[in-house]
């Protein structure tokens, strides 16, 4: 089910739930405490209001105080960096050329299943912690105002149409007006700090239990098998796990591509599906293109290219199309990868032949962009101006680039600093260059940015899409991420935030993250004591998950100096107190102009944000 249909749905129920509401209401049959205005559906009682009373009684104001005043100073902090975070967005939205996944309007909607991020059949987890969220938010400022002795007259829930959307706390406005600066502030800033004491206390809960009871797989876990792809043909499919060529064990991606590669084009794969017993699938292998510059699969990375020489030809003018079969190259025919680099490792202009036709192609690494002022600019190689053709790499220090791979593993092996000898296919012409190597993070760099695959063309003889289980249950235990990222907590809080779009994040993982969930659980196992609980530790870990991330969520949004959210109330607090400390004759009409004008800014970014994907 796609998000449009998903959406449509939840539409259709919305509009009969609404519909139903409003007609009960109008013929008198809801209850005093239940009221009704058009989809949105509130629960408001005074019952449970001692609950505050109790927790506000002497004995603990000093230390719900105490925590507060923290708070305070957290939010204050977080409050900056939300203003500067949600400018530096709508500067993105406005810079960058398309949209990216992130700010589509339907990612703006907090409902699973229509947005990309939050998986639908995560959806009681989620719900679960939203809920968790929005009462221990308004729970909190209830509280704190019983603790400033002001009065909490009643407390209720929030329904958007069948949805649980939110909660609410009615604290009298007059008691609240005459409170003192510091005792607002507290109250303002309980729910943020209490959303973020809960966020810890999942987060710390949801590590100890997949450190203990939770373990990838053996295998490689399949998250997706490309169309018309061996693969696909062999009935692979979302959820299987290969665990063996030929009947040799494999433990992960780079495994199972040694297994293939010392088998020829017929194999015999063992796949778990799923939980069900093992099964062994015949695979017939052929060079299936998975992407091209115009294929809609085709991104952009890191990668370079260099070759011993070309005379011209037509360049990388490719007709290629995702899910073609390459069946020979230069007239040699080939049915694996390995066959097919085999075939492109001695010449730099090879004809890729499929059953219908023949595309001549220049083979290397094609550079999608360069910088100004980086290595391989400084050595005087022209910029692409977009164009990956006009510019491939075909040999460093020697060594043949087939693709971008190879150049990434060359550059592994050369320091930064060292100047080495390039090789480049630009405009049809080959040249040479001397190149001063870049340093980044103490890696060699040529300053540049690549496309994948061999000009730009990924092919596959297999057509699975690893997915990285193993990764993000080390991320979860608090592993760093590939490539040295998450070497201190707080990076690694952040990997860990991050998984639910993780997918998006150059470098970080291949996959987005919305916990053990539908055909995803199948990718893991419950170990230790815990085992004999089965499926119900993947709920409670999902609930942890999900619990921590929108605590953390909705904690961190309410720090926008944007009203009615805390963080514009706590702007105004702020700005009247900084206003009579330097005898400003009306601090309180200044704090309510700044509080305004925050809020208009922060209101017009997060518009561009989320209409970036409409304009030019």
């Amino acid at each position: 089910m796609d998000a449009l249909t998903t959406l449509l749905l939840l539409g259709l129920a919305a509009a009969s739930a609404t519909v139903l509401a409003m007609a009960l209401e109008a013929r008198g049959l809801l209850p005093p405490w239940v009221s009704v205005w058009g989809p949105v559906v509130t629960f408001e009682t005074e019952n449970g209001l001692g609950a505050l009373d109790r927790l506000a009684r002497p004995r603990y104001r000093r230390f719900w105080r105490r925590w507060s005043d923290v708070g305070t100073a957290i939010s204050l902090l977080l409050l900056v960096a939300m203003t500067a975070v949600v400018l530096f967005a709508a500067y993105v939205a406005l810079t960058r050329e398309a949209a990216t996944q992130v700010n589509q309007p339907r990612n703006a909607l907090a409902i699973p299943g229509v947005n990309d991020f939050l998986p639908l059949a995560a959806t009681p987890a989620i719900l679960v912690g939203l809920a968790a969220a929005v009462v221990v938010h308004e729970f909190s400022h209830g509280l704190l105002a019983r603790v400033e002795d002001v009065a909490v007259e009643s407390a209720g829930l929030i329904f958007l149409a069948l949805v649980p959307f939110g909660a609410f706390v009615g604290i009298d406005e007059d008691d609240e007006a005459a409170a003192s600066t510091a005792a607002r502030n507290r109250i303002y800033v309980a729910g943020i700090a209490n959303n973020l004491a809960v966020a810890l206390i999942a987060f710390l809960a949801l590590f100890l239990l997949v450190s203990t009871s939770i373990a990838a797989v053996s295998g490689v876990a399949v998250g997706g098998v490309y169309a018309g792809t061996p693969a696909d043909q062999a009935g692979l499919e979302r959820g299987d796990v290969v665990t063996a060529v030929d009947g040799r064990a494999v433990e992960d991606a780079d495994d199972l591509r040694t297994a293939l590669d010392a088998t020829d084009e017929r194999v015999e794969l063992t796949v778990a599906g799923g939980r069900d017993d093992a099964r062994t699938v015949t695979l017939e292998r052929s060079v299936v293109v998975t992407s091209t510059l115009e294929g809609d699969a085709a991104s952009a990375d890191g990668g370079e290219r260099s070759d011993s020489g070309t005379d011209g030809g037509d360049g990388n003018a490719t007709t290629l199309e995702p899910g073609e079969t390459i069946t020979a190259v230069d007239g040699t025919r080939v049915d694996t990868e390995r066959e097919f680099r085999a075939a492109l490792e001695n010449r730099t202009v090879a004809t890729l032949e499929t059953e219908d036709s023949s595309t001549t192609i220049i083979a290397g690494a094609a550079v999608a962009a360069i910088d100004v002022d980086g290595p391989l600019a400084t050595a005087g190689a022209p910029d692409p101006d977009g164009d990956p053709r006009t510019l491939v790499i075909t040999r460093l220090e020697g060594e043949r680039i087939v693709d971008s791979d190879d150049l990434l593993e060359t550059l592994a092996e050369v320091s930064p600093g060292e100047t080495v000898a390039l090789e480049a296919v630009v405009d049809d012409e080959r040249r040479e260059y001397e190149v001063t190597l870049g340093d980044r993070n103490g890696e060699a760099v040529l300053g540049i940015t690549t496309v994948p695959g061999t000009s730009g063309t990924t092919v596959t003889d297999l057509g699975v899409d690893p997915h990285p289980s193993a990764q993000h249950l080390g991320i979860l235990r608090g592993q760093p991420v590939a490539d040295g990222l998450g070497s201190s907590p707080l990076e690694r809080g952040f990997a860990v935030f991050a998984l639910p779009f993780a997918g998006l994040i150059a470098g970080f993982s291949t996959a987005n993250f919305g916990g053990f969930v539908g055909s995803i659980a199948d990718f893991y196992a419950v170990t230790g004591p815990l085992s004999v609980l089965g499926g119900s530790v993947f709920v409670a870990a999902n609930v942890l998950f999900w619990t921590w991330w929108l605590s953390l969520l909705v904690g961190v949004f309410n720090c926008i100096p944007c009203y009615p959210l805390d963080g514009g109330k706590l702007l105004r607090t702020t700005v009247e107190a900084a206003g009579s400390r330097t005898g400003l004759e009306r601090p309180d009409r200044s704090a309510t102009a700044a509080m305004v004008a925050a809020s208009a800014v922060v209101v017009v970014a997060i518009l561009l944000v989320l209409s970036s994907p409409f304009l030019g």
